[in-house]
């Protein structure tokens, strides 16, 4: 009768789902809010663009630096709330009655301190695993692409009540981290096939840990050139989607700012409103489109049909162009206008969303394509692959992948000054956003140029490659040949 008890009490997996995600996205929300808040105190100590940008790559090292921080997210929530209010409340910070104030007590070195502080366990708290199911891929970038403007927005727009709302939007997910363990959501029981799977080959019963002092210097490479022999895109998709990344979180890290108190000066705040509403229409369309092609595009950890893959390469690089394209357009001083500004940004929001979610389908990590081929390699009677054999190189791939996010972070928090620097060195911003996306524009074509030419020198070998790695994914792993930990 107790069993049954707490049963009844258990939020179902769907509404616990649809929950999650509401109040995820309010707090992430709450954050954008707060760093907008404190890149605006930021331009109004000194009223340069590299000050802003400074504190910006001060978030993003704190950012890093949250993501390897351990603890509950009840933990890490109730320290936030805690440095707000210090932060907000502080005499000499910010006024509840006028956000925007001018802070001249406040130092560069504090606010760049405060920006370490709040990006650290603002990270740490959302990317905390809870027994809630995660927000789907589609809500984290809709996120991630609209909540910089809503910010934005907010700040300049109403600064009376920016913080107010910040902490308004926080609040659900730290009630929802209050809630005791069992009234999370049933896990999903899944079907027949996938539970035997699940049980009898399942990776994550070995917890592989590379022994790294043991790896060659340049095994990152190593590694990506395995990967590409599976798929020749593999290694241009990584290195272009970092160079994305970069390019644009820098731009987004070091505009904002000095675009809207350009904006303030001039009394046309009204423009932000077109561009948080063009955002808006492009994810309306993107979400339709999402339907539309619901059968190509699938989950994440869906492949491509094989039919589709080349269509969806020369999508994928043409959303990079269009990219590029939207800084222009978004520069050009007689494109100025609001309705211009609001299709610009408007592209740069769609064709963003389209490269990621093409992104991890292209370039898919090796669970997801075992888990894609399984029935081929049962047909063929080749039977599955060593689960340790999968736990090593999963543990290979996730070690890649937090190599690249601590690259890119590093080159994000350097690169965030430069065009600070640039934007007080030729007083507009619009002939920065020119220049970058021309040089974005640049590097796209000689990579296209170079990718042309290698395929022109080297045959096609996509069969011979699909084949070589089933029949090495089949194999049984060998531990001699690596250098690895394993913990039980």
């Amino acid at each position: 009768m107790r069993r049954i008890h707490v049963t009844e009490h258990t939020i179902d997996l769907i509404i616990g789902r649809r929950i999650f995600t509401g109040c995820w996205c309010c707090a992430g929300l709450g954050v954008s809010i707060l760093q907008m808040l404190l890149l605006a105190q930021a331009w109004l100590v000194s009223r340069q663009a590299i000050v802003p940008a400074c504190v910006a790559s001060a978030w993003v090292i704190g950012s890093l630096a949250g993501t390897r921080l351990r603890g509950t997210a009840r933990l890490w929530g109730s320290c936030l709330i805690p440095c707000i209010l210090l932060w907000l409340v502080g005499p000499r910070l910010v006024s509840w009655r006028s956000a925007l104030v001018q802070t001249a007590l406040l130092s560069d070195c504090a606010l760049m301190v405060t920006a370490w502080f709040l990006g650290a366990i603002s990270t740490a708290w959302l990317v905390q695993q809870r027994p809630w199911p995660a927000p789907g891929e589609r809500t984290a970038l809709a996120r991630g692409l609209i909540g910089i403007t809503t910010g934005l927005f907010i700040v300049w727009v109403l600064p009376a009540w920016a913080g107010l709302i910040a902490l308004t939007c926080l609040i659900p997910l730290l009630a929802l981290d209050g809630l005791p363990a069992g009234r999370s959501p049933l896990p999903a029981i899944g079907n027949v096939v996938e539970r035997w799977v699940c049980r009898y080959w399942s990776p994550d019963q070995w917890q592989v840990q590379l022994d790294v002092r043991s790896l060659p210097r340049k095994w990152w490479w190593s590694y990506l050139v395995k990967r590409s022999r599976g798929s020749r895109e593999y290694v241009p998709l990584t290195l272009l989607a970092s160079s994305s990344v970069v390019i644009m979180g820098a731009v987004w890290g070091a505009v904002p700012t000095p675009f809207a108190a350009g904006l303030a000066g001039t009394h046309e705040l009204g423009k932000l409103g077109w561009l948080l509403g063009g955002q808006i229409v492009a994810l309306a369309i993107a979400a339709c489109g999402m339907l539309v092609a619901r059968n190509v595009v699938g989950f994440p950890e869906r492949l491509v049909p094989t039919s589709w893959q080349a269509r969806a390469f020369a999508l994928a690089l043409s959303m990079l162009v269009i990219l590029a394209g939207s800084l222009v357009t978004l520069g050009m001083p007689f494109l100025q206008a609001p309705w211009w500004l609001a299709v610009s940004l408007a592209s740069y929001t769609l064709a963003g969303m389209i490269w990621s979610l093409l992104l991890p389908r292209l370039r898919p990590s090796i669970g997801t394509l075992l888990f894609a081929q399984r029935h081929l390699l049962l047909r063929q009677g080749l039977g599955l692959p060593d689960t340790l054999q999968q736990a090593h190189e999963r543990a290979q791939e996730a070690r890649l992948t937090r190599l690249f996010a601590t690259t890119e972070g590093i080159l994000l928090a350097f690169m965030t000054p430069v065009l600070g620097v640039l934007i007080d060195f030729y007083g507009s911003i619009d002939r920065v956003l020119v220049i970058i996306g021309l040089c974005f524009l640049l590097v796209l074509t000689l990579s296209a140029l170079t990718s042309v030419l290698r395929s022109l020198k080297r045959p096609q070998r996509s069969q011979f490659a699909q084949s070589t790695f089933q029949g090495r994914a089949a194999r049984s792993w060998r531990p001699g040949y690596s250098h690895t930990l394993l913990a039980w």
